[in-house]
């Protein structure tokens, strides 16, 4: 097997191949994780093994932690690129047609590919869309990162084809999150982050930026705001645990500033992404 090509594990096996009756292939029945590699090392891999473990627990999934770090481990070794995207999807498994989620036997898919950082749009910030593809609210699925995701698939198609660097995706008319990111506002010097009781993922990045800024002495918010207010805002950044941190330059046609705070975050985990 040559060193440095993407792998993947299935049950523990070398393989690239799951059953025509796996649920999360029929239904997205499942949860997943992405998490950066760098030096051969996964950034934060327990806090991403705690929160699929949780959502798993909220979907009554069975997950063996043990299993899953194994397998990271076993990737880890056979690949010789530093820099990587580790991928954890955790399915209910097989069982007979229909909705209804008999018993079955989890399947666990690990893979592994090399993975190139983008310095310049943590440089330069990016410009985001508002993205016409609307979450749906579903309070039942909401903080977890589950394999339903068609919504952000329409998003990325939007976003792609209008030529933006990420969209923000809405609820109500509210923002959320960002189509593979969370979402933070500076007003008067306050760090603001959307509600999630609804819809979205609460992303690692997301429980990290609240931790630093906390103990920068930065008053965070978790709040409901809409795009008017977003685009008022003194400054605005996008994250995510594979990228960073992204600061906002344009909503849509309307100019952002990438101001103190943004930048003083991204210092806090320059080192993080970036040797």
């Amino acid at each position: 097997m040559a060193k440095g090509a993407d792998l993947t594990l299935i049950n523990g096996q070398f393989c690239k191949d799951v059953s025509v009756g796996n649920r999360g292939l029929a239904y997205g029945d499942g949860l997943f994780e992405t998490i950066l590699v760098r030096d051969f090392r996964p950034l934060w891999l327990d806090d991403h093994l705690a929160r699929l473990v949780s959502g798993a627990k909220q979907l009554n999934i069975p997950c063996d932690v043990a299993e899953l770090k194994r397998d990271c481990a076993r990737l880890l070794g056979d690949f010789s690129e530093p820099a990587a995207a580790l991928k954890i999807v955790i399915t209910r498994g097989a069982s007979m047609r229909g909705y209804t989620p008999h018993a079955a036997r989890p399947e666990r898919i690990v893979s592994i590919a090399a993975y190139t950082q983008n310095r310049q749009l943590w440089d330069d910030g990016i410009a985001v869309a508002v993205c016409q593809t609307q979450l749906s609210s579903q309070p039942k699925l909401a903080g977890i990162k589950h394999l339903n995701r068609l919504e952000q698939v329409l998003a990325a198609e939007e976003i792609h084809r209008r030529g933006f660097h990420e969209g923000l995706m809405t609820e109500r008319g509210l923002v959320v999150e960002g189509s593979r990111s969370n979402l933070f506002m500076v007003v008067g010097g306050i760090l603001f982050t959307p509600s999630l009781s609804r819809c979205g993922v609460d992303g690692i990045m997301r429980q990290r930026v609240l931790k630093h800024a906390n103990a920068l002495g930065l008053e965070t918010r978790i709040k409901e705001f809409g795009v008017s207010a977003l685009c008022s805002a003194e400054e605005a950044f996008v994250c995510n645990s594979v990228f960073g941190i992204w600061p906002i330059s344009k909503v849509e046609c309307v100019h952002m500033q990438i101001g103190p705070i943004s930048r003083l975050l991204q210092r806090e985990f320059d080192t993080y992404f970036y040797l």
